[in-house]
């Protein structure tokens, strides 16, 4: 186990307490001073304990929160060897459709998707991938769950890489045949899936051969539709890209794609059940232990709740 501290320096505003603490005693002091002139009782040691434990607590307390340490430790991860599942994410431009400029896009949409389900099957490895005319590997099946974040938050964008290709649609579902074809999975899995996310505004699609490509790959396939009809493209000055129109066959052309490839369709809004139809297709199985994983906790937050509780005790005595 090891603790860390991501912003030192921001300790040092517990300096502010310690002047309290330095001005209180000596305001304890001159004030016995002045009682023992005027042959007054000073008041008792006790009243200055309960005045400087609270403040000295509550300095050191939010001295740590602003610090914000982080305490990590290599933990082992126990998971699934005879199934993997890859998400592939639809990168294309239609994919950065949506209802207004502030408003998440269809991508932003199947990014939480994918999250969403890798928390779902923990003992699972799963990897992640985007299609345009082409599908690329951004991370192969794995267990960890902070790799899978990651990559889905940042190296996965519209047109990163571009497609080959530019045309009004460049999602070409065929490219998905080469998850069969290539080692996209580890030839040693049984169970293989793809989850595709994509608004499904693809061109024309040879079902045949991609149906014989993920066959012969032994991928089962798992669509989700993320679309909606009243979603447009905008640029950068929030003025909508007119030369744009969302495609109200793409939900036919998504059903034609998945039942020709015996997959199944889910729509946005249904992530358990998907998650709950990967778990059925996963099956069960023996779980070993497949690597190490970093996992963190971060102290800021319990730490400056603490620091309520001397705060509150110093209101009720000033109060009082």
């Amino acid at each position: 186990m090891r603790v860390t501290l991501l912003t030192p320096l921001a300790a040092l505003v517990g300096l502010v307490g310690v002047i309290v603490v330095w001005m209180r005693v000596r305001s304890a002091r001159r004030a016995r001073e002045v009682c023992a002139a005027l042959g007054l009782v000073p008041a008792a040691p006790s009243r200055l304990v309960l005045d400087l434990v609270p403040v000295g607590v509550l300095s050191l307390v939010l001295a740590l929160a602003a610090a914000q340490p982080v305490v990590s430790r290599l933990a082992e991860k126990t998971g699934r060897g005879n199934a993997e599942v890859i998400v592939v994410l639809d990168i294309t431009r239609s994919m950065d459709a949506r209802r207004a400029p502030t408003e998440p896009s269809r991508l932003d949409r199947a990014r939480a998707m994918a999250k969403e389900l890798r928390v779902a099957l923990p003992e699972v490895r799963v990897g992640v991938s985007s299609v345009t005319d082409r599908v690329l590997p951004h991370l192969f099946p794995t267990l960890g769950e902070n790799a899978f974040a990651a990559v889905v938050d940042r190296a996965i964008g519209i047109e990163r890489p571009p497609p080959d290709r530019r045309t009004r649609r460049a999602t070409a579902l065929l490219a998905l045949g080469d998850l069969g074809r290539l080692a996209f999975y580890r030839s040693s899995t049984a169970r293989r899936i793809a989850v595709v996310l994509t608004d499904g505004e693809t061109v024309p699609v040879d079902l045949a051969t991609l149906r014989q490509r993920l066959t012969d790959g032994r991928v089962a396939t798992l669509w989700v539709h993320v679309w909606r009809p009243d979603e447009a493209l905008f640029r950068l000055d929030g003025e909508q890209d007119t030369s744009y129109k969302p495609d109200p066959t793409s939900s036919t052309a998504i059903r034609r794609s998945a039942g020709a490839v015996g997959g199944l369709l889910f729509v946005e809004g249904e992530s358990a059940e998907l998650a709950e139809t990967v778990r059925r297709l996963v099956g069960g199985g023996p779980t070993e232990v497949q690597g190490r994983e970093l996992k963190s906790l971060q102290l800021a937050p319990p730490l400056a709740a603490i620091a309520f509780v001397p705060l509150l005790f110093l209101l009720y005595r000033r109060n009082r």
